[in-house]
């Protein structure tokens, strides 16, 4: 049977066979590529850490989770967007033939190659003793493996924020038919390859990290979006409030001192030709004429209403469009524009899904799209970071800390929004934080932001699934049978480690 170099089965050894005499010369096992192609490491590390960064603001499920979070709404059946915005929730298709079911099978199959790029690199790295080349024949060994390690880190810890269940992947060797770990077990992983990245930095003054089409990080921004993305996972760890508080003040003080050394400022990206864009804002913000492709849920206007007349479901009566709102937050107006343009979204579908905004904070009306060269794509925002460790304070009942942290002057709350000061009940401080995330982060977060923050703080809405479950065609590999989460019937369900799997019915509003 003929190998071609490196495609792998995720369950299946990595090791490749040997070459016999009738095989296509043209074609290399694994153990021959690495002898004849010297850039083979940095090409592996190229793929996995650019896979890590698309597949952290994609689209592809990033959407979905923002439509779960109530960020957005949507009666399109494209990629099943209906389905997802349904309300009262749907139990969610793990059918590897429902076209909604690539939000799950994408993520997971994309992070899952990019931590096996990763793994193989390390391996020749540190087990091999092989020097890595890039095409120009500069030694690159050090840069390849802090980029394996961060991409192994990334790619394993977003793996237990959002699915249930799956399998630790650091040896190459590995020929396992079981999902082993649980989403504890895959951020814990995650987070120790993310310390070893920061170790391996400070170990390298010279880094170059060039992994990126046409883009640089420096040395000193890497070690700020290793920190963040550390706060930004481990504070994901929680699928309910319970869960949150169980955690402890060793979990909530980690994920402080993480953000203590994350983002002052935004983290931002500019695309170039065939390089990165943030795939998810840009389709979140696609305009659709006068209207969106997809809409602001009513949930932003009714956190944001100061006169609190914007109902939480759109009305029914289509002789009913609703007003545009009246804020005291100044960032409401830059973010966001009403329309009376319904766009695609259609009444046979459910009219209490309908909306009258759409956003304009990163795209519109200057671009139709990011993916051009030239458009400034948001990454990482230093608001993100100083909610985190206002969250965090939180958690450790430092409600004066929790406070501070949102009424510095430079907070985007107030130097932007010129909105009055938090007050240092816990309530409100949940209120608070809760209406950051759903102005100042939205889709610029990345897949699962603002999503997470709902989760821990039992803000979703009943029936939403609060985890992705291991996809169908994966299960199918193993002999495995499907199982999945969500629907109204199963609100308040737990998972196989006892964590909640399905949103009891205490989100931001009932369940209908």
């Amino acid at each position: 049977m003929k190998k071609i170099f490196y495609y792998v089965s995720l369950f299946l050894t990595l090791t490749a066979c040997e070459s016999i005499d009738f095989d296509d010369p043209s074609t290399l096992t694994n153990e021959e590529a690495v002898q004849k192609i010297k850039s083979l490491g940095y090409v592996l590390t190229t793929s996995s850490v650019q896979t890590v960064f698309e597949t952290s603001t994609s689209n592809a499920g990033g959407s979905h989770f923002s439509i779960w979070a109530d960020q957005s709404t949507n009666t399109n059946g494209s990629q099943s967007w209906w389905d997802f915005a349904n309300e009262p929730r749907l139990r969610l298709n793990n059918n590897a033939a429902y076209r909604g079911n690539a939000a799950v099978r994408d993520i997971y199959s994309n992070f899952y190659q990019a931590n096996l790029d990763a793994t193989k690199v390390v391996d020749l790295i540190e087990n091999q003793q092989i020097t890595i080349y890039d095409d120009a024949g500069a030694d690159r060994t050090a840069d390849c493996l802090i980029g394996a390690y961060y991409a192994k880190g990334v790619a394993q810890g977003y793996l237990g924020v959002i699915f249930d269940r799956g399998l630790i992947v650091d040896e190459v060797s590995l020929n396992v038919r079981e999902f082993s770990h649980s989403y504890k077990d895959l951020i814990a992983n995650g987070i120790g390859h993310l310390d070893k990245t920061l170790q391996l930095i400070a170990q390298t003054p010279n880094l170059k990290f060039d992994f990126l089409t046409g883009v640089t990080i420096s040395r000193e921004d890497l070690t700020l979006l290793v920190n963040s993305m550390a706060a930004r996972i481990l504070s994901s760890v929680a699928r309910d409030q319970a869960e949150a508080e169980s955690l402890g003040a060793e979990h909530w003080n980690s994920v402080l001192n993480y953000a203590d050394s994350g983002f002052l400022k935004d983290f931002t990206i500019t695309t170039t030709v065939g390089g990165y864009y943030n795939a998810l804002v840009d389709v979140l913000e696609r305009p659709y004429g006068t209207a969106s492709y997809v809409p602001v849920d009513i949930k932003v206007p009714y956190l944001a209403d100061k006169n609190q007349r914007t109902p939480n479901y759109y009305p029914v009566d289509n002789s009913i469009i609703l007003p545009p709102i009246e804020s005291d937050d100044k960032r409401f107006y830059q973010y966001f524009t009403y329309t009376t343009n319904f766009g695609i979204l259609l009444e046979a579908r459910g009219r209490g899904l309908f909306s009258n905004y759409m956003r304009s904070r990163w795209m519109y009306p200057r671009l139709s799209t990011l993916n051009v060269a030239g458009a400034v794509n948001p990454y990482f925002l230093a608001e993100e970071v100083r909610l985190l460790r206002s969250e965090a304070k939180f958690w450790l009942k430092d409600y004066d800390g929790a406070a501070g942290e949102l009424n510095a002057v430079d907070a985007a709350r107030k130097a932007k929004g010129f909105l009055s000061d938090v007050s240092t009940s816990p309530d409100q401080l949940r209120a608070a934080l809760h209406y950051e995330y759903a102005i100042e982060i939205d889709g610029a977060g990345g897949t699962f932001v603002p999503f997470t923050f709902m989760r821990r703080h039992d803000l979703l809405q009943g029936g939403t699934p609060t985890q992705f479950p291991v996809p169908q065609v994966q299960l199918e590999l193993v002999g495995l049978e499907t199982y999945t989460f969500g629907g109204k019937d199963y609100m308040g369900e737990t998972g196989i480690y006892g964590e909640r799997a399905t949103a009891a019915d205490k989100g931001w509003k009932s369940s209908q």
